[in-house]
C-alpha cells in the first residue's frame, strides 16, 4: 500500500521520459504568465533557488534580520542564512524583511509591507487567481509540492523589469543538469541529499532536461484543480473551525480538528503525523496548534479519502465528539 504524505510524490521514470522534450524556459514562463497575468514568473530549479533569487534582489546583507516562520525547514534556514540573519519568534514581525509562509495554502495574513516575500510553496492556485495575497513583493512556488514534479520552482515578481533582471542572473549561472540528475537519484540514494542541497543554495540555471516534465504537469493544471476542489468540499466539514474555506488558493491538506486517530490513518497509509500549525488571529496574535493534516492532493485517491473519513466519523462517534 502506497503511503501518502503532505505533498505529492515525484515520479522519477516520468521525469526521465520527458527529459528529451528540451522545452525552452520562455515557453513555460509565457504559459504561466497567461494563466496568472497579475505577476511575472521566473522559472527556477526549485522553490529554494527561487528564495535565493528573491533574497539577492532584495539586497539582503549579513547584518539584516530576516523574519522567518515557526518550524521553518533547514532548507529555508540554509537559504536565508547565506544572505542575512534568520530571526524567529515575535521579533520576526519587525525584522528588516519577512518571509511569510502561507502554510499548506492557507492565507492568514494580509496587508503586509511590500518588502515581504510570500512563501506559497504548496499552494495550488486556480488559473486567474490574483498573486501576492498578503501584498508582498514576491511569491514563491515549489512545483514538486504543487504539481508533483521531481523539481522546479517559480518566483513571481510584481513587475516585468524585475523578472527580466532575475532571469539574466539565473541564466548567467552554471547549467543545472547534473544537479537535476542528482535530485532524481535522491529517491534511491538519500545519502546524496547533502550534496544536492549544498549546490542548490548557490543558485544554478534551469536544466532543459527538467523542463519537459514541468510543462507536461502544467498542462494538467485544470485537472488537478478540479480534483483538489472535490476533495476539499468532501473534507472541509471536519476542518479546524478558525480557518476560512479557501476559494481560489487550494491547500495540499486539510487540518483536522482532532488528535485521536493518527494510528487509524497510518493503517490506511496516511503518514503525515501530527504537525504544528500557526494560527493567526484578526488582532495579529499567534498560536501554535497541534493538528492532524489530511492530504487532499493528487496522490490521495478519492476512494482512500472516503475511507479515511469513514474511520474519522467512527472515531469521533466512539469518543462522544
Amino acid at each position: 500500500m502506497k503511503n501518502v504524505f503532505l505533498w505529492p510524490e515525484g515520479k522519477v521514470l516520468h521525469a526521465l521520459c520527458k527529459a528529451y522534450s528540451l522545452t525552452p524556459l520562455k515557453r513555460i514562463e509565457d504559459r504561466l504568465r497567461e494563466m496568472f497575468p497579475s505577476g511575472y514568473p521566473v522559472l527556477c530549479t526549485s522553490g529554494r533557488s527561487a528564495l535565493v533569487l528573491a533574497l539577492m534582489q532584495s539586497g539582503v546583507k549579513r547584518n539584516d534580520q530576516v523574519g522567518i516562520f515557526p518550524y521553518a525547514s533547514h532548507c529555508v534556514l540554509d537559504a536565508v542564512s547565506r544572505f542575512g540573519t534568520p530571526l524567529n519568534g515575535q521579533g520576526a514581525i519587525s525584522a528588516n524583511i519577512r518571509l511569510v509562509y502561507h502554510q499548506w495554502g492557507y492565507v492568514q495574513e494580509t496587508n503586509l509591507p511590500e518588502n515581504t516575500i510570500e512563501d506559497c510553496a504548496d499552494t495550488l492556485c486556480r488559473p486567474g487567481t490574483p498573486l501576492f495575497p498578503a501584498g508582498g513583493r514576491y511569491e514563491i512556488w515549489s512545483l514538486p509540492k504543487i504539481l508533483g514534479t521531481t523539481s522546479g520552482g517559480v518566483l513571481w515578481c510584481r513587475d516585468e523589469f524585475t523578472a527580466i533582471s532575475l532571469r539574466k542572473i539565473r541564466d548567467s549561472k552554471l547549467n543545472g543538469s547534473f544537479q537535476w540528475l542528482l535530485r532524481l537519484l535522491l529517491s534511491r540514494f538519500s545519502g546524496l541529499y547533502n550534496y544536492w542541497q549544498g549546490a542548490e543554495g548557490g543558485l544554478l540555471n534551469v536544466s532543459r532536461l527538467q523542463t519537459g516534465e514541468i510543462l507536461a504537469a502544467i498542462h494538467k493544471w485544470d485537472k488537478i484543480v478540479s480534483d483538489r476542489q472535490k476533495k476539499l468540499e468532501l473534507v472541509w466539514p471536519y476542518a479546524v473551525e478558525y480557518l476560512q474555506r479557501p476559494i481560489n488558493r487550494l491547500p495540499s491538506v486539510v487540518p483536522l480538528k482532532t488528535e485521536i486517530l493518527e494510528t487509524e490513518l497510518v493503517a490506511l497509509g496516511i503518514n503525515t503525523g501530527f504537525r504544528m500549525f500557526e494560527r493567526v488571529e484578526l488582532n495579529k496574535s499567534r498560536f501554535l496548534e497541534k493538528v492532524l493534516p489530511l492530504p487532499i492532493h493528487q496522490d490521495m485517491s478519492m476512494k482512500k479519502l472516503e475511507g479515511c473519513l469513514v474511520v474519522f466519523k467512527i472515531t469521533l462517534s466512539n469518543n462522544g465528539i
